[in-house]
């Protein structure tokens, strides 16, 4: 009799960590959002008018969601390329590097 392989996930446990991770990502931009219409217009941009200022907020908004995409796709190559836990810690070491 064969014993089932213990390293394979089961299909309930990837689709909680999918539900998980797609939660986290929805709520993310939808706070980012919400910041982009309410917070954003006059912390970053004082000087425009309030219809200027949201349209600029909401651009900034439009730049991260579309770039996500594009992220994915280049360090996920690297990830399949390198390693997946080298492109992890480098993306935190460039994380760290240009916003420090």
């Amino acid at each position: 009799m064969e014993k089932k392989s213990t390293n394979t996930n089961s299909v309930k446990h990837v689709l909680f960590g999918s539900l998980i991770g797609t939660t986290i990502e929805f709520f993310d931009f939808y706070i980012y959002a919400n910041a982009a219409v309410l917070v954003f217009p006059q912390l970053f941009f004082p000087s425009a008018d309030s219809t200027n200022s949201v349209l600029l907020s909401l651009a900034t908004f439009s730049i991260a969601f579309l770039s996500r995409p594009l992220g994915s796709a280049v360090f996920g190559h690297y990830g399949d390329k390198v390693g997946r836990k080298t492109t992890l810690v480098n993306c935190f070491t460039d994380h760290g590097y240009f916003n420090g």
